[in-house]
C-alpha cells in the first residue's frame, strides 16, 4: 500500500467519525430547540456562540485557529437553522416582520404613476392609474395612503437597487411586475405584500451587514442552507454606518414566503443581522437581465 492510498483510509476513517459525530450534535441541537422554545430561550445567543468557538481555538496554531473557527462557525449556523425550524413548526402563531402585511390577491382600486409612464402601465397591467408629476410624488402619494397603490418603472427584472432604499424609507413593498411593450417593467408598489398562498418567485430584502470577515458568505450560507438561489445582489459602503453594520445590501433570491425553507432562512437573517426587511416579492420574469 503507497503513501497516499495509507493517508486516504486515515481521511476516510476520519470522515466516518465526524458524519456520526454531526448526526449526533444536530439532533441534540432540536432538542435543545425544543427546551429553549419551551422556556422562552431565543435561539440566538452571540455571547454564547463566541465563548464556543473561543473554547475550540484552544490549543491550535494561529492557522489551524482560524481554520477551526471557519469550520464550527459553519456548524453553529447549520445548527441554529434547524433550531429556527423547530421554533416555526412549535408556534404557527408565530409572525415573521413582513407577515403582518401579507395579503392575498391584487391591489385594488385605483392607483397613480408618473404621467410620461402612465400609459404603457396602464396597458400592460390592466389597472386604473392617476397621472401624477414624477415617480417621487407617486411613491409619497401611496405613503401618505392618498392612493391604496403605486406604478413605477425598472430598468430590468434585477436592477432593483435603485428603488430599494425608498421602498425600505417608506415601508413600501415591492409586488407584482409585468413588461410593457417598450421593454420596461411596470411594478406595483403597496403598502401591502401581496403574496398567493404557494407562489414562488423573487423575494426583495434590504439588509446591513457588518464589517467583518467573513460576514458575507455567513449570509449568502444561509440562503444556501435553506435552499435559496440568490439572483442578485448589490453592496455599497454606508457613509453613516458605524463599524458594527458598515455595509448596505440589497438582494433578490428565489423563494415562496409561506415555506418553511424561505421562512427559516428569514428568521434566521431577522434576528442574527444589524438590520433586515423584506421588501417585496413577485413572480420572476425568465430570461429577462
Amino acid at each position: 500500500m503507497d503513501q497516499i492510498e495509507l493517508f486516504r483510509q486515515i481521511v476516510a476513517s476520519c470522515d466516518e467519525a465526524l458524519k456520526d459525530v454531526f448526526l449526533r450534535r444536530m439532533e441534540a441541537s432540536v432538542r435543545i430547540a425544543q427546551s429553549k422554545f419551551q422556556e422562552g430561550v431565543p435561539v440566538y445567543s452571540a455571547r454564547r456562540e463566541e465563548q464556543l468557538l473561543s473554547s475550540i481555538s484552544i490549543g491550535l496554531s494561529p492557522e489551524l485557529q482560524m481554520k477551526a473557527r471557519m469550520l464550527w462557525k459553519s456548524l453553529l449556523r447549520m445548527s441554529r437553522n434547524r433550531q429556527y425550524r423547530v421554533f416555526l413548526e412549535l408556534d404557527e402563531a408565530l409572525r415573521l416582520s413582513h407577515e403582518k402585511d401579507i395579503v392575498s390577491g391584487r391591489p385594488e382600486g385605483e392607483g397613480c404613476c408618473d404621467g410620461t409612464f402612465l400609459p404603457a402601465a396602464q396597458k400592460a397591467l390592466g389597472l386604473t392609474l392617476h397621472p401624477m408629476e414624477n415617480e417621487e410624488d407617486a411613491l409619497s402619494a401611496v405613503e401618505r395612503e392618498e392612493y391604496p397603490f403605486c406604478v413605477v418603472s425598472l430598468r430590468g427584472v434585477y436592477k432593483t437597487d435603485e428603488l430599494f432604499d425608498q421602498l425600505d424609507k417608506r415601508k413600501l413593498y415591492l409586488n407584482h411586475t409585468e413588461e410593457t411593450e417598450d421593454g420596461r417593467l411596470a411594478a406595483v408598489i403597496s403598502p401591502k405584500l401581496y403574496h398567493q398562498k404557494g407562489q414562488e418567485g423573487l423575494i426583495s430584502a434590504v439588509f446591513y451587514m457588518p464589517s467583518q470577515s467573513g460576514s458575507l458568505a455567513g449570509v449568502l450560507s444561509v440562503l444556501a442552507d435553506n435552499k435559496q438561489n440568490m439572483e442578485f445582489i448589490h453592496l455599497e459602503k454606508s457613509d453613516w454606518a458605524d463599524e458594527l453594520h458598515q455595509f448596505h445590501l440589497y438582494v433578490d433570491f428565489d423563494g415562496c414566503l409561506d415555506s418553511l425553507d424561505t421562512r427559516a432562512a428569514i428568521y434566521q437573517m431577522e434576528t442574527e443581522l444589524p438590520y433586515f426587511r423584506v421588501v417585496g416579492s413577485r413572480k420572476a420574469l425568465k430570461n429577462k437581465k
